[in-house]
């Protein structure tokens, strides 16, 4: 069996990077609450390593979050509805209860998975 190569690992982040474009934050049932594209101004992405990172922000003071709301999971989609979640990261639930509370979630995809 043949390894890929460490340029070709360096295209498939970059592919990610490039065509996973939404990171949608759920609930603990796995409800949608917001799904976000990588232009949103929320949103950050980087490639650091073997890794691709998207780094949300959402406050309490935002238009499409209504409070009080429970956050518990991140997914990542190359769609902007529907689709089949690509990358899926749980954390610990944190509700956003009035507009001065914030909400940092960082979602990372390793690339490739390191055991």
């Amino acid at each position: 069996m043949a390894e890929i190569t460490t340029a070709a690992y360096t295209a498939l982040r970059n592919y990610v990077q490039s065509n996973w474009k939404y990171i949608e934050l759920q609930d603990e049932t796995g409800a949608k609450i917001v799904r976000l594209t990588t232009t949103d101004n929320r949103v950050a992405s980087a490639i650091e390593g073997n890794n691709v990172k998207l780094t949300v922000i959402i406050k309490g003071s935002d238009s499409d979050i209504i409070t009080p709301k429970t956050f518990a999971k991140s997914v990542i989609y190359d769609v902007a509805t529907g689709g089949t979640p690509y990358s899926i990261e749980t954390f610990a639930p944190f509700t956003i209860e009035s507009d001065q509370d914030e909400l940092t979630v960082i979602h990372t995809t390793q690339v490739p998975k390191v055991i």
